[in-house]
């Protein structure tokens, strides 16, 4: 055998680590994979708060609306905050003209108290939601909130939340609206596939960024 020439032995050991390293990979991102619906969906639990809040980008959704209004009649919070960004023409709640007005009708139309509404437009947008509601916390010293999120959008909404109201001592929690993806065969629909993947992305950047 030439000198520096790799024996058989030696071969097959390093095959051996590349063949670990490549399974456990594999196994990892199959983990990963199989789980994503279970990091996307936030585990703290609602509670009794000072506001129940909706986000409303653009105009929000119906469903969110339904939740926060059949959550208010319960007397999980007395008030609701909606925090919103300037809408395009789309909407998915009909809104004509002052969309303030509208979103107030809406959630009225719910059964809502138009006293217990409170609406905020943030025109820098929905990045901005959370340090809004830190403000409107501190103005009105609330300390507990519970914001009305799509289920596969909860932990993510969560983090960003909490992030920002954490070292002000304000707790958060997420009432998760219902999305009919199922946590066991979202991957058998290109949809669902799609939405879930392109989610847990997002989700792993923010970890990424420490957020």
């Amino acid at each position: 055998m030439t000198s520096g020439a790799l024996s058989v032995k030696d071969f097959l050991d390093k095959a051996k680590l590349v063949s670990y390293g490549f399974f456990g990979l594999l196994i990892l991102f199959l983990i990963l994979f199989f789980s994503s619906p279970y990091l996307l969906v936030s585990k703290a639990d609602p509670k009794k708060s000072d506001a129940i809040v909706l986000e409303t980008i653009e105009t929000g959704k119906k469903d969110k609306f339904k939740q926060a209004a059949t959550l208010w009649k319960k007397g999980l919070a007395p008030v609701i905050v909606i925090l919103h960004s300037p809408p395009n023409q789309d909407s998915d709640l009909g809104i004509v003209g002052d969309p303030t007005a509208s979103l107030q009708t809406y959630l009225i139309s719910l059964g809502v108290d138009e006293t217990k509404i409170l609406v905020y437009t943030v025109e820098a947008g929905p990045q901005e939601f959370p340090k809004t509601l830190l403000k409107i916390a501190l103005d009105r010293q609330w300390k507990t909130f519970l914001l009305i999120g799509k289920e596969y959008d909860s932990a993510t909404l969560l983090k960003l939340y909490r992030n920002v109201l954490e070292p002000a001592g304000i707790y958060i929690a997420v009432s998760k609206v219902s999305e009919g993806i199922g946590s066991w065969d979202w991957f058998t629909k290109p949809k669902s596939l799609e939405s879930i993947l392109g989610r847990l992305s997002k989700h792993l950047y923010l970890i990424l960024l420490g957020n």
